[in-house]
């Protein structure tokens, strides 16, 4: 900044002597080396530019300090935050990976679960279907053996009827009975 100070002064100096020349003598001449006007120039130059480097350069080259070091501090601030957006950002990506794996995993296990429970209701129902098939069968074959039993009972009835029609004598029921049972037994036991 005082490089710069220094190369503005000589030109305002050679400005100011010009001016001062030419106000003096008019148009015709753009320099005049006069030594009284050179010497009262120089020093309104000189005192102008302490004053504006007390008063006006000092607080200006303060200012723009200042300013300078702000935009600095804030871009400072913002790779400061920068980076902290970049680590926050690697723990949320980290921790969205982990919840999509604890989600898929738990998705895994439920379908696993909900198979099983299925395997399991089918498993229950087919042996709740064999029991009642077995369960039927018996029945089937108890009313079977009723039913053969009543059959015979009256088969055994009929042909008592029968023979008695058939040889004219009455028997009694347990003469009957008797005599019909005997003779299923002969037949049962031919076949």
């Amino acid at each position: 900044m005082r490089t710069r100070l220094s190369l503005v002064a000589p030109a305002l100096l050679l400005g100011a002597v010009s001016v001062q020349a030419s106000e003096a003598e008019g148009l015709g001449s753009l320099v005049s080396l006069a030594p009284g006007s050179i010497l009262y120039t120089l020093i309104t130059f000189l005192l102008l530019l302490i004053i504006l480097w007390k008063f006006a350069w000092g607080p200006i080259v303060k200012g723009l300090e200042a300013r300078e070091e702000s935009i600095q501090g804030a871009i400072d601030q913002a790779r400061k935050d920068q980076d902290e957006a970049a680590r926050l950002l690697g723990e949320y990506e980290a921790k969205l990976k982990t919840a999509s794996a604890e989600i898929s995993e738990r998705l895994n296990r439920a379908e696993k679960d909900a198979q099983q429970t299925i395997e399991t209701a089918k498993q229950q129902a087919r042996d709740e279907a064999e029991k009642l098939r077995e369960q039927a069968k018996q029945e089937i074959e108890a009313s079977k053996d009723k039913v053969a039993a009543e059959l015979r009972s009256e088969m055994a009835m009929l042909a008592s009827q029968v023979a008695a029609a058939a040889i004219g004598e009455s028997f009694d029921r347990d003469d009957q009975l008797r005599i019909i049972q005997k003779r299923l037994e002969q037949v049962e036991s031919a076949s």
